[in-house]
């Protein structure tokens, strides 16, 4: 049987050391420290810009910007800080942590929750999908569809589909569960109420659009600087905790950044702005290397010969949030082309680790420990119900089926 860690110790751990700015956009409630301070090479923040300009995405209106930080220190700042802009699909991340939010508050009862307790209008299969089908992009809302009759009528948790059908019920369904009529109505106090009051988000707002590639509003808009960026991936990489307080459930996080798709069946051309081209073309994603609304490398399939711990969140516009749990990076940007392969942006981040951030103690992770010697760490490839934290609210269900 499976059960969630108590985990205390650990995650107090794992929030040791690290900096937490106090509420405020500011760049003064920033801790800024040079590369060497933290543990980084000197030069790092240089080969970082270096790979930024060789690599912007195309015709970049949102500009180009970009922002380091090891263990909630800030390292190096490229571009205006405070500037907003629509993330797009970077908010699936923080639309995902708000599930796992609503369950640590006892909002939400367990991920195996059907969504069809909120959305009353979802029938047959879809009646089905539960909240952890839905944040894995495996509910199979698309279908049964024209252009794909092979696919046919899928159960939840068979077939993943990138689409944005799955935002607009899950914003939808967590509308409803903090008490709102559906996301149109003031959805910014559900994510207040999730967690964004709690670290400090402060002069960010919400945005509707149609979005003309999947026909539909699709969901609920993040309109986010760098600096918000920087407090979401912080907060993840301090597995939940924000100064003491658990706001989402370490398990939960750990599963976000972990591959849940094992034995999904996948179309990489969905018919709701489920275009995922970079999988389709390169032939090497037999699954979806993805957690919960979340890219994730647990496979090393996405950044070959870098730690498998990176995961990340993505959005047109070249918007990313990059962190990895093993070293203590976070990194932000707009504007930038995150590619696959071994020639990868992670690697360039790694090889500038030059060891234990001395400002986040003595304790060594067992990535820098193995990086010490630039060799990428590997591990063991686990699936679902192998080992580590699940749900502790359906203890006999593993995570078997599950751009960010």
């Amino acid at each position: 049987m499976d059960t969630e860690p108590t985990g205390r110790e650990d995650s107090t751990a794992a929030e040791s050391g690290i900096y937490f700015p106090p509420p405020g956009d500011g760049l003064a409630n920033q801790a800024q420290r040079a590369a060497a301070e933290v543990g980084l090479d000197p030069d790092l923040p240089a080969r970082l810009g270096a790979y930024v300009q060789a690599h912007p995405i195309p015709n970049p209106t949102k500009g180009i910007r970009w922002a380091l930080w090891r263990h909630g220190y800030l390292v190096h700042v490229d571009g205006a800080f405070n500037r907003t802009c629509d993330v797009a699909s970077l908010r699936k991340t923080w639309h995902a942590l708000a599930v796992g939010a609503a369950i640590g508050q006892g909002r939400i009862p367990s991920l195996d929750q059907k969504l069809s307790v909120w959305q009353t209008e979802l029938k047959g299969n879809k009646a089905a999908a539960t909240w952890r089908h839905v944040i894995t992009q495996s509910a199979g809302f698309d279908y049964p569809h024209p252009d794909f009759p092979a696919i046919g009528d899928p159960r939840p948790g068979t077939v993943w589909t990138y689409s944005d059908w799955n935002l607009v019920h899950v914003c939808h369904a967590l509308a409803k569960v903090y008490g709102k009529k559906d996301f149109h109505d003031e959805y910014a106090d559900v994510l207040k109420q999730a967690y964004f009051d709690a670290i400090g988000m402060t002069h960010w707002s919400t945005d509707i659009v149609f979005d003309r590639s999947s026909g539909m509003k699709d969901g609920v808009r993040l309109v986010i600087s760098l600096e918000h960026m920087g407090r979401l991936g912080l907060l993840v990489l301090a597995r939940g905790r924000w100064q003491g307080r658990q706001l989402i459930p370490r398990w939960f996080v750990e599963a976000l950044e972990t591959k849940q798709t094992y034995g999904m069946a996948v179309n990489y051309n969905g018919p709701y702005d489920g275009n995922m081209h970079f999988l389709r073309q390169s032939g090497r994603f037999a699954e979806a290397p993805y957690g919960f609304l979340t890219w994730v490398n647990t496979d090393g399939d996405y950044f070959p010969d870098a730690d498998r711990a990176w995961a990340w969140g993505r959005g047109a516009g070249g918007t990313i949030v990059l962190w990895n749990r093993n070293n203590g990076i976070v990194f932000a940007a707009v504007g930038l082309q995150i590619l696959s392969g071994p020639d990868c942006f992670p690697r360039v981040i790694e090889q500038g680790v030059a060891g234990p951030n001395p400002l986040f103690g003595a304790r060594k992770t067992d990535w820098e420990i193995v990086n010490r010697s630039r060799r990428p760490f590997s591990r063991v490839r686990r699936r679902p119900g192998e080992g580590g934290s699940t749900d502790p609210v359906s203890p006999d269900h593993h995570c078997g089926g599950g751009t960010g």
